[in-house]
């Protein structure tokens, strides 16, 4: 599977949760679940663009900025859509030799140099999945009853169910 691939479901799914945390209480855009950590919106944004983090160097292409300053709602909304219609532009020429590509980049202070392979698998799947996981983290915290359905689009479970009741 492609690098572009990997992305474009699970962007999906943190689209169709975004509308739902909006729809049960659109304050949540702030919400965070420290003091000392991103609020959600910074949290969508951050693994928005880590899809484009990751898939641009792997495909010798420019990385696109969608983000704004502080977004909305509409502007989060937004930003995803022209992420996934970045990513599915994307061709499979364009990913010739990805895995052995030499990628440099920072992890907080740490400059690292990786082969395309590892970043991908060890740095940029597990930063993007850490940033989506904290939305929907920050959102059940926050009661919004979002599901395991709700962010990977796989699991269903009937309303109300639980594991623990």
């Amino acid at each position: 599977m492609l690098p572009n691939v990997l992305f474009i479901h699970p962007l999906r799914q943190l689209a169709l949760s975004l509308q739902k945390i909006q729809q049960h209480d659109a304050a949540l855009l702030d919400a965070a679940l420290t003091a000392e950590q991103f609020p959600l919106w910074q949290q969508a944004q951050t693994a928005i663009c880590f899809s484009l983090r990751a898939c641009s160097p792997l495909a010798d292409k420019e990385k696109p900025i969608f983000g704004k300053p502080k977004p909305s709602w509409a502007d989060l909304e937004q930003q995803i859509h022209l992420t996934v219609e970045f990513l599915q532009s994307l061709q499979p020429h364009d990913f010739v030799g990805w895995q052995q590509k030499r990628i440099e980049t920072t992890a907080g202070f740490a400059e690292l140099e990786l082969t395309g392979e590892q970043f991908l698998y060890l740095y940029a799947l597990p930063n993007f999945y850490f940033h989506y996981g904290m939305v929907y983290a920050i959102a059940r915290a926050q009661q919004v009853p979002l599901t395991k359905g709700d962010f990977d689009g796989w699991h269903q479970y009937p309303e109300g169910f639980s594991f623990l009741r």
